[in-house]
């Protein structure tokens, strides 16, 4: 059973196909979402300023500018999660979505209905319902405010990036597998490898400094966030 997680949401289609956009926005709409429609990848943009969508469908090909370009663009104004949408099938092509900032990555044709599970998981980890701030050492997770602070100072992170921060802290001291990551951070549909994880996780590593400590490797398994001191 899909959720209704749709309710006072709006959702915006950047697709240069109209009938594979009304598709989508017919399911999209019957789920309760607010569906906003751009052509171009310019057009796109300047909706996501005048709306402020909470996610963003993209195609990739898209006429004047690419997907790739639109995605780049769009990830120096936002942090709105982006899934992006397109007939390109290939692994690489897949870890150069996750790389330009893509929180999924669906590949045409595709179930409507998947679609719209896909859209519903993304924004469930993008809203959490933990509240508790966590702290350890110096660093501190605040879920409701999705920040993260090192020694009081914010550190800016990605949308997956501070889910996967957030998971692990969850779970402190405890070894979480590649695939226990995939399943429950990036969802149990995703279609990418494991090498996903440890690229995210090394952005991680970087953008905490020297909390980037607590996060180890389990050579073989995984990794886990430790409790103790940075």
């Amino acid at each position: 059973m899909i959720e209704q997680v749709g309710r006072g949401m709006t959702v915006l289609i950047i697709e240069d196909d109209r009938e594979m956009a009304r598709l989508v926005q017919t399911y999209l709409e019957h789920a309760g979402y607010t569906v906003k429609y751009a052509e171009t990848g310019e057009e796109g943009i300047a909706c996501v300023q005048q709306e402020h969508p909470h996610l963003i469908l993209l195609d990739l090909m898209l006429p004047l500018r690419s997907g790739w370009e639109v995605c780049r663009a769009l990830r120096v104004r936002t942090n709105v999660p982006i899934i992006m949408v397109t007939a390109r099938r290939t692994e690489d092509d897949r870890l150069r979505g996750f790389a330009e900032g893509a929180d999924d990555y669906v590949t045409k044709p595709f179930s409507p209905r998947e679609l719209l599970a896909r859209v519903g998981a993304v924004l469930r980890r993008n809203h959490p319902t933990i509240t508790q701030v966590i702290e350890m050492g110096q660093l501190r997770i605040d879920p409701s405010g999705r920040e993260v602070f090192v020694a009081g100072k914010k550190i800016s992170l990605r949308e997956r990036e501070f889910d996967l921060l957030l998971y692990l802290a969850l779970h402190p001291n405890m070894v979480c597998s590649r695939a226990d990551l995939l399943d429950h951070v990036w969802g149990y549909d995703f279609a990418g490898d494991e090498r996903t994880i440890d690229t995210h996780v090394r952005r991680v590593r970087e953008a905490l400094g020297e909390a980037g400590s607590l996060l180890s490797t389990v050579w073989g398994v995984g990794y886990k966030l430790m409790a103790g001191e940075a």
